[in-house]
């Protein structure tokens, strides 16, 4: 199992055990206002975005990671909330995405996660680009982005919504890429 680690965060794949953990997550205050509209999401819609994040892993080789706070010992400690991978529609493009608890947002978390994951992406992934969507009003979220390199493109419209559509390459992570030969890190 991948496994990834920051000096204040262990960051493993979700599994179906976390379901719990990931409803109080989705119905927490700040993450309904910022990622479902204002609209809470019931157990059984939790339980079917759990289903996909579990099987995107077996089917993609990546996908939603738990995110958990280190605690005074080597071990997981609180549940921080969930990031990662996930095929972006119906395209070939890799979207990242971030949901922490409200309590625990605004401590630079999210950057330090998402540098992580970002390296894994580019490093042991491959990828050859990450994109993202954010609202536009979503300060916090923008800011985040940015932080970790991510670099607006446009603004698009998915349905009655305009959303930021970002991107971040692997050269932004030192991570050079030689056509025709393999992969090498600059130094």
């Amino acid at each position: 199992m991948v496994a990834l680690e920051t000096p204040r965060l262990f960051i493993r794949p979700l599994v179906m055990s976390n379901l719990d953990d990931v409803h109080r997550l989705h119905t927490d205050p700040l993450v309904v206002q910022s990622l479902f509209f204002g609209e809470p999401p019931s157990r059984q819609n939790t339980q079917e975005k759990m289903d996909q994040y579990v099987q995107a892993w077996r089917q993609n080789g990546f996908g939603f990671f738990g995110v958990f706070l280190k605690g005074n010992s080597v071990t997981e400690g609180e549940f921080a909330g969930r990031a990662g991978l996930r095929y972006f529609e119906d395209t070939v493009d890799v979207e990242y995405g971030l949901c922490l608890f409200g309590h625990v947002a605004g401590r630079g978390l999210g950057p330090e996660l998402g540098a992580a994951i970002l390296r894994y992406a580019f490093e042991e992934l491959g990828l050859e680009r990450v994109v993202a969507l954010v609202r536009p009003d979503n300060e916090r979220a923008v800011r985040a982005a940015e932080k970790i390199g991510f670099t607006h493109i446009e603004d698009r419209q998915y349905g009655d919504r305009v959303k930021g559509f970002y991107e971040v390459r692997p050269s932004q992570y030192g991570v050079v890429r030689q056509s025709g030969g393999p992969r090498s890190h600059a130094g």
